[in-house]
């Protein structure tokens, strides 16, 4: 690890927890959240809608990882959500900037794309896999929080004084939500979930995207062990989806049209590859999953 010291914020979440954990041993951890870790490391209890408290967590890091905000469209009003999601941002990089820190790791999500889980208000992709250069189209308060605070990144990266790269997860599979999942894939057409003690409905949008949080919390790592990188907005998803029909067909059903591929060997190679190409992350980060949810699910690589 090149940063000796890095600030988690968002330390006592379940992703929050997850990254400490890949961190520790690595590096001199410490946290800022509402609520504190679930292991012993330099905490500041508060949230990042407070300046003052930002300014001094931030304070002597080399590094920091903003995983802080309201996680979903349901974790919030819009106003909440932006309140949360965009200031906590911006009062993170300012604080980091004026703390002289190197890197900071944003964090996004695929939303950012417009093909979210507001099923009135889904846009399809122009093509697949979705890249790098593929608009972004926010649909919802919490999609549209997750764009401004990447323009924001960018915005600092331009400025020079500090590397600022952005991790978009998917649905992120937590243990705990694995038996939605499971009940999901007993019923693709009649789950309507919760209804096997999760505490919400199996996530994914209509694709059923996920990643393993022990593999997210590696990207996070990876971004901050890369030399010299880019700016750029990374997607991190497991290899494939958990769908029970192949990617490029379910797209064509649910949207009633084909959607055009630009690289059809990847889906040729894999029918169930993802919307999103891996590459950039597997490229510049070092990044692929390592866990496979759908072989558990359906007893097939």
């Amino acid at each position: 690890m090149q940063f000796e010291r890095v600030l988690v914020t968002g330390a006592g979440g379940l992703l929050g927890a997850y990254v400490v954990n890949e961190l520790r041993g690595r590096a001199q951890v410490s946290g800022l959240d509402i609520a504190p870790p679930r292991v012993d490391i330099p905490f500041t209890q508060g949230t990042v809608e407070n300046p003052a408290l930002v300014e001094e967590a931030c304070r002597g890091q080399d590094a920091v990882v903003h995983i802080a905000a309201r996680p979903d469209i349901w974790s919030g009003s819009g106003t909440e959500i932006m309140q949360t999601n965009v200031v906590g941002t911006w009062n993170v990089l300012e604080a980091a900037e004026q703390a002289g820190v190197k890197r900071v790791i944003l964090t996004s999500s695929d939303s950012v794309l417009g093909y979210t889980v507001m099923s009135s208000a889904m846009i399809p992709p122009d093509y697949l896999p979705v890249d790098q250069d593929h608009p972004l189209r926010p649909t919802d308060p919490y999609a549209l929080s997750k764009m401004l605070c990447e323009n924001m990144g960018r915005s600092f990266s331009l400025r020079g004084k500090m590397e600022v790269l952005v991790i978009r997860p998917v649905y992120v599979l937590y243990p705990e939500f694995e038996c939605e999942v499971r009940a999901r894939a007993a019923n693709p057409n009649g789950y309507k979930g919760p209804e096997a003690g999760g505490r919400q409905p199996a996530g994914g949008g209509p694709m059923w995207h996920y990643v393993d949080p022990r593999d997210l919390a590696r990207a996070f790592r990876l971004a901050l062990e890369v030399k010299n990188p880019r700016f750029a907005a990374y997607v991190i998803s497991a290899r494939n989806t958990l769908a029970p029909e192949p990617t490029t067909e379910r797209l064509a059903r649910i949207m009633g049209r084909r959607i055009p591929v630009k690289k059809p060997e990847v889906y040729d190679r894999y029918p169930y590859a993802p919307l999103y190409d891996l590459a950039p992350a597997r490229d510049d980060l070092g990044f692929e999953a390592e866990h496979d949810m759908r072989s558990l699910l359906y007893a097939t690589a």
